[in-house]
């Protein structure tokens, strides 16, 4: 059986797009999903990225990306809302990530975006601590967040990622090939279903 990982930060719209179509993506093709959250801010700033790549689009590619951000939505049928607080603050939501229990990750990897682009809320503690009592997380790991050894998670995963070659969100592995983008996701399917 395949193992597909997806890359991803809570901040990208387009992570979100991918994130609502994994899943289903997994199951049809039988391959083990592992998520991988990571701080695309960190993984920017070591590459030389700029931190909101969005911001330094002329007018014509940022508003494309949007239409196609929201054409997306449409065609997966799921809410699309830009967050008032754009550009956010995950790094609590990916702690939180990690330190959960790997069988209730699904759960709260989907409801964790939905907080951010599908409701437009902010990934502060009150609302991290509602987003684990829907995926049956223990609500107090959010108090653990910034302990040291919780914090360095995200770093090295940060740094797992810059190391295998990720440059932005979402990021695919099949083996060793890598796939970026959400709309990559049909590319990585063919690949589940006909490589080997």
């Amino acid at each position: 059986m395949a193992t597909l990982e997806l890359y991803f930060d809570f901040s990208s719209p387009f992570a979100y797009l991918g994130s609502t179509q994994v899943r289903g993506l997994a199951e049809r093709t039988g391959a083990t999903l592992v998520y991988k959250p990571m701080f695309l801010g960190g993984l920017f700033r070591a590459i030389g990225t700029p931190d909101v790549p969005m911001a330094v689009m002329s007018d014509a590619k940022r508003d494309h990306a949007r239409l196609d951000l929201k054409r997306y939505a449409a065609m997966y049928g799921v809410e699309l809302k830009w967050p008032r607080g754009f550009p956010l603050m995950t790094v609590d939501a990916l702690r939180l990530t990690l330190r959960a229990p790997e069988a209730r990750r699904p759960d709260l990897v989907d409801r964790s975006f939905r907080l951010c682009w599908g409701e437009d809320t902010l990934p502060k503690a009150e609302a991290l601590v509602a987003c684990c009592a829907d995926a049956g997380v223990d609500p107090a790991l959010v108090g653990r967040v910034k302990e040291p050894e919780v914090k360095k998670a995200v770093i090295d995963a940060t740094e797992e990622a810059k190391a295998r070659g990720v440059f932005g969100a979402p990021t695919y592995f099949v083996g060793d090939e890598m796939f970026w983008g959400q709309d990559r996701a049909v590319l990585v399917e063919h690949h589940l279903t006909h490589a080997g």
